[in-house]
């Protein structure tokens, strides 16, 4: 009589023996190395804009085989709009590549760092969720500014990335050749709420923040 356990064992081997076999032919095959690569960060875009990424883009058209690590296709992914970074992707089924720890043979690499798939798709959303926030702070207070009679035009904040970091952004608002360096945080700033924000290096929360901007830049004090 046969063990049933002996035979789940044995299946199991002959399932692990068929993905084995299966990956060693993707292999053999550069093109299929690259359409499974393909496919792989098209499932991965589709995972980010699930998860709240505004157009995640990646760059498939200009993949190229990573010599460092064969069996896998390096390609720009843009995400959010305007963070262009390297990731390096597996050329193999996507079950295997979203099973993979970080230090898995086939795990992602973005930007030179491994990542298990999850990972990397929580850093990146949480990443686009903060610019976005930034992005509308931003937006918010300029159009604040203006309304108060800043003599500026979007076009006259510029971001510094130099000096920005991984949870604010610092723009550099030039009025009348005078440039004014505002720290503009990824937590929702505005009327009523208390979180600061930094003008030329020191904390304001909302309207301590326009009359400082309006001071530094030698203006008469905003109206609100």
């Amino acid at each position: 009589m046969t063990d049933s356990n002996d035979s789940n064992a044995g299946d199991a081997g002959d399932d692990s023996d068929h993905s084995d076999h299966r990956v060693e032919e993707i292999l053999a095959d550069d093109a299929k190395i690259a359409a499974h690569a393909r496919a792989n960060m098209l499932a991965l875009v589709s995972e980010l804009t699930e998860r709240g990424c505004e157009e995640p883009l990646a760059y498939l058209d200009g993949g190229y085989a990573d010599d460092e690590r064969p069996g896998c296709v390096e390609f720009t992914l843009e995400c959010p709009e305007g963070y262009e970074g390297d990731l390096v992707m597996p050329g193999v089924p996507l079950a295997i590549v979203k099973s993979q720890a970080a230090d898995g043979q086939w795990a992602l690499q973005h930007n030179d760092a491994p990542y298990a798939w999850n990972d990397l798709v929580e850093e990146l959303s949480a990443f686009d969720a903060a610019r976005r926030t930034i992005w509308s702070n931003t937006d918010l207070l300029v159009g604040e500014l203006m309304k108060r009679g800043l003599p500026i035009q979007p076009a006259d904040v510029r971001s510094d990335a130099d000096a920005s970091g991984n949870s604010s952004e610092s723009y550099n608002i030039v009025v009348n050749e005078r440039k004014v360096r505002v720290s503009v945080p990824d937590i929702a700033v505005g009327p009523g709420l208390s979180q600061e924000m930094y003008v030329d290096g020191y904390p304001h929360a909302w309207e301590s923040a326009l009359d400082a901007i309006f001071a530094a830049a030698g203006q008469p004090g905003a109206d609100s």
